[in-house]
């Protein structure tokens, strides 16, 4: 759901024709990549594969979500809408980092990211994909996807939000921890950092908000 996901885009303009639909072109397009992927074997490895199981165990033991953690190539993405690809140098930090990572991560996964992504494409190029066709709207669909990658990033970092406040986070650990991650402008896949934290603070507002009013009605 990052980067490459756009840049598939500039791809598709580069070949002349595949005999199948824009779903399985970008459902091979992740798998290769998660094949030229090696696993990590790093002492951060392990850490992340234990964050990993606490949270799932916690929240959706039955969730189509697997993680494969690596030495290069990623910093954390989601590919294929269930496999969870992280770098091992998130493994050595604090655990609130590395759940709120996970959480992020399977709330793309929980929400159904993935199949918004290829239903978008499909709007665009229904059919085979030919160049002629991806030449034309290139354009407009690399805009309404990074649109909608934007609005997936405030959709999962709610998701990890509400998470760790149900764990037992207090919003201060959450937004420190946020901080702690970095800073970061603007991109065609990502929100700024400054409108995530403002995001971050809003649902925590919100929650605050409904706990009094469920208080008073109880009164």
């Amino acid at each position: 759901m990052k980067t490459h996901a756009l840049l598939l885009i500039l791809s598709l303009l580069a070949a002349p024709a595949w005999p199948e639909d824009i779903a399985s072109v970008l459902e091979r397009s992740q798998a290769g990549r998660l094949d030229t992927l090696a696993p990590s074997t790093a002492p951060g490895a392990l850490a992340l594969q234990q964050s990993f199981d606490r949270l799932l165990k916690e929240l959706h033991p039955a969730m189509p979500a697997e993680l494969k953690v690596v030495d290069v190539g990623v910093i954390a993405e989601t590919l294929r809408g269930r496999t969870i690809v992280l770098n091992a140098a998130l493994g050595d930090l604090p655990e609130v980092c590395r759940l709120f990572l996970l959480a992020h991560e399977l709330g793309h996964i929980q929400a159904g990211h993935w199949a918004q992504r290829i239903a978008l494409y499909r709007r665009y190029i229904p059919g085979e994909v030919v160049q002629e066709q991806t030449d034309a709207i290139a354009p407009q669909l690399g805009r309404e996807a990074s649109m909608q990658a934007h609005q997936q990033e405030f959709d999962a970092d709610a998701y990890a939000m509400r998470t760790m406040l149900d764990m037992g986070y207090t919003r201060d650990e959450l937004l420190d921890m946020f901080m702690h991650l970095g800073n970061y402008g603007q991109t065609a896949t990502h929100p700024s950092s400054a409108k995530r934290m403002a995001q971050l603070r809003m649902i925590d507002e919100e929650r605050r908000m409904a706990k009094a009013s469920s208080g008073e009605a109880a009164h």
